[in-house]
């Protein structure tokens, strides 16, 4: 199988309520939520998610984002690489599924339990640039300091590799994936 590469414009932070009434031109996407949970004491990564329809999933029913009790803020991703190629066999876009998977598991993401007991079932490399909620503005900053860049799995024999530009790498082996 050919690897796939997704390339995702994350643009934020925006609360709850702000994500609801956002204006952008995509209708399916990629969400990450920040913030601290009762017993934290700093912002972490905490749940990662899909949509077909990013504005009716964002809201007060979600199953996880209630838990996140303070400081929450939430990123909207857009994957703008070409799509998935072949025949659909799922409802859920297949690169977003595997770019929430790529998150859930190599960033074990808290709030996350499905997707991050095992690693994607094809590879996958991940880029995230971030953006503001104008669309235009790039962040000088990432949003949290363990949100890599690139995310880089080719198979569960070998290594994957996290990397954020400006020195930090972190190389997962291969033999430390759960089956």
């Amino acid at each position: 199988m050919k690897p796939v590469v997704a390339v995702i414009e994350w643009y934020g932070p925006y609360t709850l309520e702000s994500a609801q009434t956002a204006s952008f031109d995509y209708e399916d996407g990629i969400y990450l939520a920040l913030g601290k949970t009762r017993s934290q004491r700093n912002i972490q990564l905490q749940y990662v998610g899909l949509a077909s329809n990013l504005k009716a999933r964002l809201n007060a029913d979600h199953h996880r984002l209630p838990e996140i009790s303070r400081d929450m803020s939430i990123w909207l991703g857009e994957v703008v690489s070409p799509r998935t190629p072949g025949k659909k066999i799922k409802v859920t876009d297949r690169m977003l599924d595997l770019a929430e998977w790529a998150h859930a598991y190599f960033l074990q993401l808290p709030l996350n339990k499905a997707k991050k007991a095992n690693p994607p079932d094809r590879s996958i490399t991940v880029y995230n640039r971030w953006w503001k909620t104008d669309f235009e503005t790039p962040c000088r900053q990432r949003p949290h300091k363990n949100w890599p860049d690139i995310i880089d799995y080719i198979d569960k024999d070998y290594d994957a590799k996290l990397v954020w530009f400006g020195g930090r790498q972190i190389v997962q082996e291969a033999g430390a994936y759960k089956s």
